[in-house]
C-alpha cells in the first residue's frame, strides 16, 4: 500500500496512546521508520498496524522484564554513596531483566574477562542498553570515564541516566533510536550486547550498515548460546556476518564464552 504522511502521523499518534506502548514513550522516529518499511508489503491499514505492533514487540522486548523505575530510582538515591549497597542494589535489578538475570551474580569475573581483551577504555556506548548499565559497579571503569548508553525505553533511560550520572561518570543514557541516530561521540569501546537478532528483525540485513556507523575503536557484540524459551541458539547464524564484516577490513576479531553468552570483539583499529 501507499505510505502517505497522513497515514505515518496517525499510526505514530496510535501506537504511541496504546497502553502497552504509553509508558515505554518509543520515539516517533522509530514507529515513523517501522511504517515505512512495513509499507510496501502491507494489504491495508489493519494490516500495517499488525506489521507495526509486531516490530515493536521485538525490538523493546517488554516480555523479557521490567522494573517500578521510579521506585527504583528513588532506592538508588536513598543508597547512592554506599559502594556496598549500589552492588547489592545494581545485582537485584539485574534479575528482573531475564536478558541480564542470566549473566548471574559473578559479574566481576566477566567484566575481567571483557576488559582484559579490549584494554583500557575511558570512552563507552552501551547501544540498546537494556538493564546492562547497572553492571557499572562492577566494571572497575575510573569516575571520570565516559559511558554513553542509548535505550527506546523513555522511564527505563531517565533511571538509568540518573544511575550513571549520580555516581561521578560522564555521560548518561539517552532515550535515542540508534539505528536512525547513531552516537556522535569518538569511543573506545561500544557494547552491543543480545540485540543483534533484534536489529535484523526490525530491517534484515542492517547490521554491517549499523556497525559502519558506530565509530569506535572496538566493537563488542554478544549472542545467546541458547535462546530464551528454545533449544537453539543465535550465535551460529550472526558469527559467520560478524566474521565476515571484520574479514572484508582485515579487522582483527576473537570471541569468548560467559555462561549463556558469546561476546564477538571486533578490533577496527587493527589492519
Amino acid at each position: 500500500m501507499i505510505i502517505t504522511t497522513d497515514i505515518i502521523n496517525k499510526m505514530v499518534d496510535k501506537i504511541r496512546k496504546m497502553p502497552k506502548y504509553n509508558s515505554v514513550d518509543i520515539p516517533a522516529e522509530t514507529i515513523e521508520s517501522l511504517v515505512e518499511l512495513a509499507g510496501p508489503v502491507s494489504k491495508n491499514l489493519a494490516d500495517l498496524e499488525k506489521r507495526v505492533r509486531e516490530k515493536i514487540h521485538n525490538i523493546t522486548a517488554l516480555y523479557l522484564g521490567e522494573i517500578d523505575y521510579k521506585k527504583a530510582t528513588d532506592e538508588f538515591m536513598q543508597i547512592k554513596n554506599d559502594s556496598v549497597a549500589v552492588k547489592e542494589f545494581s545485582l537485584h535489578k539485574l534479575t528482573a531483566h531475564a536478558s541480564t538475570k542470566e549473566r548471574g551474580n559473578d559479574l566481576m569475573v566477566l567484566y575481567q574477562q571483557l576488559f582484559g581483551r579490549i584494554g583500557k577504555c575511558n570512552n563507552i556506548a552501551d547501544l540498546a542498553c537494556g538493564l546492562h548499565p547497572l553492571g557499572l559497579p562492577f566494571m572497575g571503569l575510573p569516575l571520570d570515564a565516559g559511558y554513553y548508553a542509548y535505550d527506546l525505553n523513555k522511564a527505563r533511560a531517565d533511571f538509568l541516566n540518573i544511575f550513571i550520572t549520580e555516581q561521578g561518570y560522564n555521560g548518561g543514557c539517552f532515550h535515542q533510536d540508534i539505528l536512525i541516530n547513531p552516537p556522535s561521540v569518538e569511543l573506545d569501546a561500544a557494547f552491543f550486547f543480545k540485540e543483534a537478532h533484534r536489529f535484523e528483525k526490525r530491517q534484515p540485513g542492517i547490521m554491517r550498515t549499523f556497525l559502519d556507523s558506530i565509530n569506535a575503536h572496538k566493537v563488542v557484540v554478544s549472542l545467546p548460546l541458547q535462546s530464551l524459551g528454545t533449544s537453539s541458539g543465535l550465535s551460529p547464524i550472526y558469527e559467520k556476518t560478524l566474521y565476515a564484516y571484520a574479514a572484508e577490513h582485515n579487522w582483527a576479531f576473537e570471541n569468548f564464552t560467559y555462561g549463556n553468552e558469546v561476546f564477538y570483539i571486533i578490533d577496527k583499529t587493527s589492519y
